[in-house]
């Protein structure tokens, strides 16, 4: 499948943000409790997401985007200054497994060079946690918790480069 990653543009915002929506409904539905994403006012959700200030990738394929990703040096980690983080990562459903989220995150990590990098996922999302654990993220004791419907986890995963500069 041929796809090209390039940065967010102002036009892209709305259709960053709708993939956004769209894929986080598929991402949690096996998680959320309590009708929590039955219950998402979808304007509300793509208007905050198309408002974020961070450096953002999107994939696109015949010119549409399919996917972004969020990155930027971290607020979480306060013991050094050379983390960055990656905030998200979303494809639509149709365009996963045909290594665009892959390559997404090859690039965010090639432009947070040198930094080490993080991110937070929900425990309970194994796809995420494979996915990252082939990308070389290990996971590390640090969990955190949020919300959908019910509290779950959220677990750090870090990926450091002096384990993969070898």
């Amino acid at each position: 499948m041929d796809f090209t990653i390039r940065e967010l543009t102002e036009e892209d915002r709305h259709g960053k943000a709708n993939v956004h929506y769209e894929s986080w409904l598929k991402t949690y539905n096996h998680i959320s409790e309590n009708d929590y994403l039955e219950n998402l006012d979808k304007e509300q959700f793509i208007k905050k997401s198309s408002i974020h200030d961070l450096p953002t990738l999107v994939a696109t394929v015949k010119g549409e985007i399919v996917g972004f990703i969020t990155y930027g040096k971290t607020k979480s980690i306060s013991e050094s200054d050379n983390w960055s983080e990656i905030y998200a990562l979303y494809l639509l459903e149709a365009y996963q497994r045909h290594m665009i989220g892959y390559a997404l995150t090859q690039r965010a990590l090639e432009l947070s060079y040198p930094d080490n990098v993080t991110l937070w996922v929900v425990e309970e999302n194994t796809n995420a946690i494979n996915f990252y654990e082939q990308v070389g993220f290990k996971k590390t004791p640090y969990k955190q918790p949020t919300f959908f419907g019910k509290t779950y986890n959220e677990i750090r995963m870090d990926y450091t480069r002096t384990e993969h500069d070898n």
